[in-house]
């Protein structure tokens, strides 16, 4: 506030007073004023910080922020721009997060659209392509749903308030962009390298299988594993797991709602599949958010496992029903086996999948084959041997057949409360449910979860057949 004390600094017409502003003399050209100027480096800090308060960039609209950033790689969006400062870290993640989400739909459109495109092409060669298209295109859409289950709530989560994250592997979202963009544009360099080689696959897919596995265990161990109250909010992320398990023989024993409680019970079955667990002696101790992860890590790797192999034999028969009358034979997927094994406190897991190549050349009779694979010739004397009973081998006589070998079942009991209910559960909830888990604030009740494996191939190698996992978190 600058005080008017002379005439000639104000007219005549305008009272005496305070101006609301300060206001400067304006000098003629021959008067100086002497002043005492500021140091040089008190004056530069002053210019540092004009500046920086006036950076242009951070007063442009939000829109035009959003133009900018889709000129930039989501790698860079989420390694880089992300970590600038708050504005960019929101701007950025809820771009990536929106992108991500999108990819479901466009994996969907074009698998309906390779599907339409197969029943009016009669080409065999032509077919041959899309089948590869389409085979690339299941593949992805497995992977994203197993993504989608290990991280929808933190990142997705509509139905109640907990701890936000986002889907900052913008890697991952290259690969899928990149991939999208071939199929769009020359779909060759997809589908050429699998009609040399029928089960090969191109950079991005195999790209995309590899980061899936590195991105959710690095998920679980720095994002979830790391929050206070994860044991609550990832109570039923098990059954959002084994619900990914596309091939897995699943049956739903029931499934209630009791006010704002859920209650449920699954049982699942792999074939072709193996889960033991074996006690030993050990005293190091682990905390239960660790040995929660690592359980989600071992389903996540028996159902991301018996979804390729499944799917490989699916594709493979279906195929043949497409081309019955193929020029070339169409080459059976190969022997592949999975396994994976290690110790948490006094336990030992041992567990893995293999496929039906693998399967049949494990636990097929082999006994009358020869080195070729084909059958030798077996001609008995009837008058010698009549009273000799033959039993064939893989029949319900066979002692050794009697029981599986492999495959293994899971049943899961589910108590908890009603916002930490599955996935698939939620999104069929009325919208008034909804909105109620929406405005509350706090869940009461207990999460308590029970799985209960049991393997009867384990008979085999004397080892325990069943194991009970239990799981309890109380907030």
């Amino acid at each position: 506030m600058e005080e008017l004390n002379e005439k000639s600094d104000c007219e005549d017409d305008v009272a005496r007073g305070y101006y609301t502003r300060s206001k400067r003399r304006k000098l003629s050209s021959g008067e100086c004023v002497d002043r005492e100027r500021p140091s040089t480096s008190h004056y530069c800090f002053h210019i540092s910080e004009a500046r920086k308060r006036k950076n242009p960039i951070m007063f442009v609209p939000t829109e035009v922020l959003q133009n900018i950033f889709k000129h930039i790689s989501y790698n860079e969006l989420g390694m880089r721009v992300r970590q600038v400062n708050r504005r960019f870290k929101v701007v950025a993640e809820d771009r990536l997060n929106l992108v991500f989400k999108k990819i479901e739909a466009t994996l969907d459109a074009l698998i309906n659209a390779v599907e339409i495109s197969l029943g009016y092409t009669r080409d065999n060669m032509e077919i041959s392509c899309i089948t590869k298209l389409l085979n690339m295109l299941e593949i992805l859409k497995l992977q994203y749903t197993i993504i989608i289950a290990t991280i929808w709530r933190y990142v997705y989560n509509g139905y109640y308030k907990t701890c936000k994250s986002s889907m900052y592997a913008g890697l991952i979202i290259d690969t899928f962009d990149a991939f999208i963009w071939k199929f769009k544009v020359c779909p060759n360099l997809l589908y050429g390298p699998a009609i040399l080689n029928a089960y090969s696959l191109p950079p991005e897919v195999s790209g995309i299988i590899l980061m899936t596995k590195q991105f959710c265990v690095h998920f679980d161990k720095i994002n979830e594993e790391r929050l206070p109250d994860s044991l609550v909010l990832s109570g039923c992320k098990i059954l959002d797991i084994l619900n990914c398990s596309r091939f897995a023989d699943k049956r739903l024993h029931f499934e209630r709602q009791h006010g704002s409680t859920y209650q449920a019970k699954y049982s699942f079955f792999f074939k072709n599949s193996w889960f033991m667990a074996v006690p030993i002696i050990s005293a190091k101790r682990v905390e239960l958010s660790q040995k929660q992860r690592l359980m989600h890590m071992r389903l996540r790797r028996i159902v991301l496992a018996h979804n390729d192999m499944n799917l490989q034999q699916e594709q493979f028969c279906r195929e043949n029903l497409i081309r019955p009358r193929s020029p070339t034979t169409i080459k059976a997927p190969g022997s592949n086996v999975y396994t994976g094994f290690g110790d948490v406190e006094d336990i030992f897991y041992y567990y893995g999948v293999m496929n039906e190549a693998a399967y049949a050349q494990r636990f097929g009779s082999d006994d009358d084959m020869d080195e070729d694979g084909f059958e030798d010739a077996v001609d008995l004397d009837q008058d010698e041997n009549q009273h000799i009973e033959l039993i064939a081998v893989n029949s319900n006589d066979d002692v050794l057949y009697s029981f599986s070998h492999l495959g293994f079942k899971v049943d899961v009991n589910v108590d908890c409360p009603l916002a930490y209910a599955p996935l698939i559960y939620l999104k069929n909830l009325p919208l008034r449910d909804t909105r109620k888990l929406m405005n509350h604030t706090a869940y009461h009740g207990d999460t308590r979860i029970g799985l209960n494996f049991e393997c009867y191939g384990a008979n085999y190698l004397r080892l325990p057949v069943k194991y009970n996992y239990k799981f309890w978190a109380r907030r």
